[in-house]
């Protein structure tokens, strides 16, 4: 297996495609920097992540097409037949691929996830050190998981071209789900009805206070409610919307019961998300090594 990595590692580093995904990498990642930048000064009484997830959505996308369009060129080239012609099994094949390619995934990722966390280092610094582990690893889990992924589909698909397409639209499918859930998700204890204040200045100087009444949208019970809190359970794009929708408060004696709870709620995210995320990649090595090597190549 060894030889097999360090082949497939030469020929990583030999490709464009590396290049072009470290450089998007690198770039989506000084720009999520930048913008966390502008909220250092935002800081309350809870801290708050302030990253974008598009800037490293940007990175995983670059990932999943290196790693899909590199494996694939091993079914287009022949290269596959010609390395189990030699004596190794397709399980050894896969597993080195995998390997190799959660290697490069992670340099993607460190290229991206440097200059995100240089310009979130108040919120970095702010949280336990515990919690911002966990905080890197998830987000670290999330790149290696659609890596993964990317392998698997393109070692069954066998065809270069379909497998970059299905391994993003799958990924692509998986976030959009979020985006429709993580509203509700994230809003799931708060009351049906709420009140919000305004205030209005007169010309005088007089200031009055007033009260309304609005209706949360994001307000669900019942079946609805449960399927909430499963998909978020089982979705593996969570582990990353859950790092970058933590928050911790400094000082417990400022805010009130609700918000305490709120901070333990996402405490327990990030540390069911290491487990969970952990778990799928693992699962999905296993599955993918079973499955390829009971598939036909001729």
């Amino acid at each position: 297996m060894l030889d097999l990595m360090k082949a497939r590692l030469i020929k990583y580093f030999r490709s464009p495609l590396f290049y072009i995904a470290a450089i998007v990498s690198l770039a989506s990642g000084i720009y999520g920097g930048v913008y966390c930048t502008f909220f250092k000064n935002e800081t309350d009484t809870v801290i708050n992540c302030r990253a974008d997830d598009m800037w490293m959505l940007t990175a995983i996308w670059a990932g999943i097409i290196l790693v899909s369009m590199c494996a694939g060129r091993e079914f287009s080239d022949g290269t596959i037949r010609n390395k189990i012609a030699v004596g190794h099994t397709k399980t050894v094949v896969f597993l080195a691929e995998v390997i190799v390619a959660v290697i490069m995934t992670g340099i993607i990722y460190l290229l991206n996830i440097v200059p995100t966390a240089i310009g979130g280092w108040y919120f970095i610094n702010g949280i336990p050190m515990l919690s911002a582990m966990k905080w890197f690893v998830n987000i670290f889990l999330t790149f290696e998981f659609m890596s993964i992924l990317a392998v698997t589909v393109t070692f069954l698909l066998s065809k270069r071209a379909v497998s970059v397409v299905a391994a993003f639209a799958l990924h692509f499918v998986l976030y959009i789900i979020v985006g429709f859930t993580d509203g509700y998700y994230y809003n799931i204890d708060e009351p049906r009805f709420g009140t919000q204040t305004f205030y209005i200045m007169y010309e005088d100087g007089t200031v009055e206070e007033t009260e309304q009444e609005f209706e949360n949208r994001y307000y669900i019970e019942g079946l609805p409610k449960a399927l909430v809190q499963i998909e978020h359970a089982v979705n593996p794009m969570y582990g990353l919307e859950d790092a970058l929708n933590f928050g911790f408060v400094p000082d417990k004696t400022m805010v009130d019961d609700y918000v305490l709870k709120q901070e333990q709620n996402r405490i327990r995210d990030l540390n069911l998300d290491v487990i969970k995320m952990l778990a799928y990649c693992l699962a999905v090595s296993l599955l993918g090594a079973v499955l390829f090597r009971k598939k036909d190549l001729k």
